[in-house]
């Protein structure tokens, strides 16, 4: 079994790359993404690829910091930094964020984001 740090680094750097083929092969076919925790989940790989494309349609510059890690049996916790520059109104955007991925193997079948959008900050 791979280690799980070694998957969520594998799963940023092929989201900062926009590599959504890798991105996808980490996660079960019927995954359940929360990319925000009052949005509607997207269930399954094809939706989650459909959030990917519209999301690089949206942000450009892209920093995703990961400052702690913490894992158990079947589950990590990831806490960290988000920022991009929103290329709909051209203002970066930056916010903390906390994540919480489940497995089943070594693949992320749940996968829950929280942050606050009413928080989040622009930045100069």
């Amino acid at each position: 079994m791979t280690d799980k740090r070694d998957i969520i680094n594998q799963v940023r750097k092929a989201s900062l790359e926009k590599d959504h083929e890798s991105f996808l092969s980490h996660l079960t076919n019927d995954v359940e993404y929360h990319y925000h925790m009052s949005s509607r989940p997207l269930l399954g790989k094809e939706w989650v690829h459909k959030f990917l494309i519209k999301y690089d349609s949206i942000a450009t510059d892209v920093v995703w910091r990961i400052d702690r890690f913490a894992e158990t049996e079947d589950s990590v916790l990831i806490e960290g930094y988000e920022e991009y520059t929103d290329m709909r109104t051209n203002e970066r955007i930056a916010h903390p964020y906390m994540g919480v991925m489940e497995f089943e193997g070594d693949k992320i079948c749940k996968w829950r984001d929280y942050f606050e959008m009413n928080q989040v900050k622009e930045v100069s």
